[in-house]
This record gives structure tokens, sequence and C-alpha cells, in this order.
């Protein structure tokens, strides 16, 4: 399932329930906060949110106030008017101004345990939710969510959580584009013609079927050849290759022969 980083209920519909249905904008806002319980960053942002919500309801209420106090002077009625800033102060702009805070406060907290699950990950290969949640005492639900938005973000390359074995499985990097051997591959050819022209059918034939070779010239004795580990010239793997053995790279397709010496 694709990860959604977009909240449950967008902050818009919650302010404009509070202002025109009063009731509905607090029901809006306790399912937003039921659903985002296991989402670390949207609890960040529902704090943001409304701290950010108390303190606009803060600036709207100055002019009302404002318009009040120029009647509470003509009236030489300042008492009602006291507790009128008072409740706005108490209820709209301290907890607004706290909330904001903490929101920030919150979000590097959030960051910082982010750093450290890229560490657990990607540096002590550690890949098991059941161990990072004992790591960063965090809940299993919240780890995981955690880590499916930081494999969002890019945080890992190919990668996502499973859910039923709770493990975050890497999947394997695609190989890498084809190269140009054709300058490589053409003079192992021609190693390969000339190596033909040196060794007869006969030789080969015997070869195959006896392991070694029986030089032209009676002076020379009989030489068991063995197996060689043989350089591919296009990509630099090692194969080990019998004597008189001819094959291509496993990795690159050039072509490779048993060396004639050495």
């Amino acid at each position: 399932m694709e990860f959604d980083d977009r909240p449950a209920i967008k902050g818009g519909w919650i302010l404009l329930a509070f202002l025109l249905f009063f009731p509905a904008g607090l029901i809006l806002v306790a399912i937003r906060l039921w659903k985002h319980r296991e989402l670390s960053y949207q609890k960040v942002l529902d704090l943001k949110n409304a701290g950010a919500t108390l303190f606009t309801l803060f600036g709207l209420s100055v002019f009302p106030l404002y318009f009040t106090l120029s009647f509470a002077v003509q009236e030489k009625k300042m008492g009602g008017l006291y507790l009128s800033c008072i409740a706005v102060i108490l209820f709209l702009l301290l907890p607004g101004l706290f909330m904001l805070w903490k929101s920030g406060q919150k979000r590097k907290q959030l960051f910082a345990l982010y750093d450290h699950y890229r560490h657990i990950v990607a540096t002590e290969g550690i890949t098991s939710i059941q161990t990072i949640v004992e790591m960063t005492k965090q809940r299993p639900a919240v780890v995981a969510n955690d880590l499916r938005r930081l494999i969002y973000l890019g945080a890992f390359q190919d990668a996502f959580v499973d859910m039923h074995s709770m493990t975050i499985v890497m999947k394997r990097t695609a190989e890498p584009p084809e190269r140009d051997f054709s300058s490589k591959r053409a003079a192992a050819m021609k190693e390969l013609e000339d190596l033909a022209k040196d060794v007869d059918l006969k030789d080969m034939f015997d070869l195959l079927i006896n392991g070694h070779i029986e030089t032209t010239s009676s002076s020379k004795t009989v030489e068991k050849l063995q197996p060689k580990t043989v350089e591919c010239p296009g990509c630099g793997s090692s194969t080990l290759l019998q004597p008189g053995e001819s094959k291509a790279c496993q990795y690159c397709d050039s072509p490779l022969t048993y060396p004639k010496s050495g």
C-alpha cells in the first residue's frame, strides 16, 4: 500500500467547521487526532495547527475588544472588559503561543529520531522493526509509520516495510547498464584465433579427453595441464577454466579461453 503523507482531515475544513458550526469543528478535530495517533509527523503538525488556530482567533478577537474598550471608556464600565481581556489571553493567546513553541520542540525531536532510524538501518544494518522499537522506545506502529515516511521521502532507496514480517525489505539494485566491450572483445577473439592455429584438431581432442596435449617434438615430455583462473578482459571478473576450455563470461559475455602458457 502506497504511503499517504496527507493529513486525515484538512485544516481548512476544520477551521470552516469552527467558524460556521462550532460543535462540528470539535468533532472533526477529535477524528483527526484519533487517525493521527500513530503518525509522528502529523501529530507535530496537529500541535502546530492548533497553536496557529488559537493565535488567529486571538487576533480576530482584538477588534471586538477594541470596540468594547471604546464603549466601556465612554460608559465607565471597565470591569467586564478586564475580564474579557484576561479570558482571551488565558484561553487563546497563551495556549496558542505554547503550542507553537511545543510543536517546534517536537519537530526537532522527530528529526533527531529520523537520523537515529537512518543510522540503525543504513549503518548498523538492522531491519527488524521489533529491534528498532526496543532501541528507540517507540510503539511498533509508530516506528513502522516513521520508516514508511522516511522511505517515502527517499531516505532509503528501493525499500519497503513488510507489515507481515515487520521488517524493512531492501530491494536489490538494478544491474548496471551494459558497457561497450567491443574493442576488448575483438582482442579476445583474435587471441582465440591465434590459439586455434597453434593447436590442431587431434591435439584439441586429446586435450578434451585426456586433459593434456602431446608436443610434436620427440625430445619434449608429456605435460599435465591444470585448471587455471582466467581474468575476464571485459569486466575483470575471475573464472576457473579447465585445460583447453573456452566459454563466455557469465557477467559480460566476453569470450574466455584457457591460456597457452603462464
